[in-house]
């Protein structure tokens, strides 16, 4: 007597689970950001979700997620089966920015100068001492990449979870007009306050922290009022 043979179940594929997507969406946001931030993306070009999703070799869903998030950043402008554009941004917006990052970085840093523990003292000083080799050696890919562990580090010295939201709203806004002002050049006077910064809170000095802060802005602002953007 022949027994009837159970069928095989053939492994299925899945559809990516929450985990996964929420993982390939993460991906997704920090290519289109880098791309945005950087002028691969320049002010006002059109791109279409396709073109995007063939760009960055990935999904269509992890990619629209990416460009709501970005159109709720302000970065894009999604228009409804067509892509996207984007943002432009006209002369005043950066000062606006500004006006907005002054009082959060002041906070920032002085609260990283105040809790900073004795590890990050030790990497805010390796950070410090790596932008200054960079300086002289003029590598722009090398302080690009200290700068966003400076950056990183703030926030994570700071321990103040709503702060750190929200200098990550303003973070591409900010390395976006350093990129139309600079491009890869390293502006000694903006690296040195950067420097002047890191070596502050590495020292638990808060009021230095936020002077060196004061000198970074004002940097900035007079690039913002001298400089009209034009792309």
């Amino acid at each position: 007597m022949r027994h009837r043979q159970s069928k095989s179940r053939r492994p299925r594929g899945k559809a990516p689970g929450t985990a996964d997507l929420s993982s390939m969406t993460e991906q997704a946001y920090a290519r289109l950001e880098q791309m945005i931030a950087t002028l691969e993306l320049r002010p006002g070009a059109f791109v279409s979700e396709a073109d995007l999703c063939e760009r960055l070799g990935m999904g269509r869903t992890p990619v629209r997620e990416a460009m709501q998030r970005l159109a709720r950043e302000h970065l894009l402008q999604i228009m409804p089966r067509k892509g996207c554009v984007v943002s432009d941004f006209r002369f005043g917006d950066e000062l606006n920015i500004i006006e907005v990052r002054r009082p959060l970085e002041l906070m920032v840093v002085r609260a990283a100068a105040e809790r900073v523990t004795p590890d990050q003292r030790r990497q805010f000083t390796a950070i410090a001492d790596g932008m200054v080799a960079a300086l002289q050696a003029d590598d722009f890919d090398a302080f690009a990449r200290l700068d966003e562990e400076f950056n990183q580090l703030c926030v994570a010295a700071c321990r103040n979870a709503m702060a750190t939201s929200m200098m990550r709203l303003i973070s591409t806004h900010n390395r976006r007009f350093w990129f139309m002002h600079h491009g890869r050049s390293l502006p000694r006077e903006g690296i040195e306050s950067h420097i002047e910064i890191a070596r502050a809170i590495a020292a638990g000095d808060a009021d230095k922290a936020a002077q060196a802060t004061e000198r970074l802005l004002v940097y900035v602002e007079g690039l913002a009022q001298r400089s009209p953007i034009a792309v």
